[in-house]
């Protein structure tokens, strides 16, 4: 388990806190805020094991808002238990928010993508690097790097190599035999009978 030494608050957001209560004609040392952090560490340290005090009490290993009310209040910071009533109310309401607001985000974007599914809209079969995102017209299916957009076919028949007759070079046939598989010892005899 980790020390109070070991812990800290990051220290930006230590200096919005400490910039957004003090005025802004105040300067605060680095061995001050130094102090704050080690300060904070330390009171939510012990806040944190209060409000365990008080959920235990209770027969629960989970800590609830009501048990860090309880904490303030047995530590004697009562008087910020309803200001931090309306806080986290506020804060509860801003995540309600913004996750309703992701889930809408996610739905019109299933959407989206579901309709331009149904008209055939979207990045294109060449398209998969993201470069061209225009749409690949299937009535009028072009090649792209080599092959036909819409079967994936090469677009041009690769020309075959002609195997050539060893005994007459000027002969473009292949023969049976000449076509054989080398390393198939049935089909070296065969050659040579």
């Amino acid at each position: 388990m980790a020390t109070l030494e070991d812990l800290d608050f990051p220290k930006a957001v230590l200096m919005r806190m400490i910039k957004s209560s003090l005025p802004d004609t105040i300067a605060i040392q680095k061995e001050a805020r130094s102090a704050v952090s080690k300060s904070a560490t330390v009171f939510v340290s012990y806040l944190a094991a209060a409000a365990n005090d008080c959920a235990r009490a209770d027969g629960r290993k989970t800590i609830m808002p009501n048990d860090v009310y309880r904490a303030l209040e047995a530590v004697g910071l009562a008087e910020f238990v309803p200001a931090l009533v309306v806080q986290l109310e506020k804060h509860s309401v801003l995540v309600k928010e913004k996750k309703e607001a992701a889930a809408k985000d996610k739905a019109e974007k299933e959407e989206e993508t579901e309709t331009d599914d149904e008209r055939g809209e979207g990045v294109g079969e060449a398209d998969v690097d993201g470069t061209n995102a225009e749409p690949v017209d299937e009535a009028n299916a072009e090649t792209v790097n080599g092959t036909n957009a819409e079967t994936a076919e090469p677009a041009v028949e690769p020309t075959t190599d002609l195997i050539t007759n060893p005994i007459n070079a000027s002969t473009t046939e292949t023969h049976e035999t000449d076509a054989m598989d080398i390393d198939d010892p049935d089909a070296k005899r065969q050659r040579t009978e």
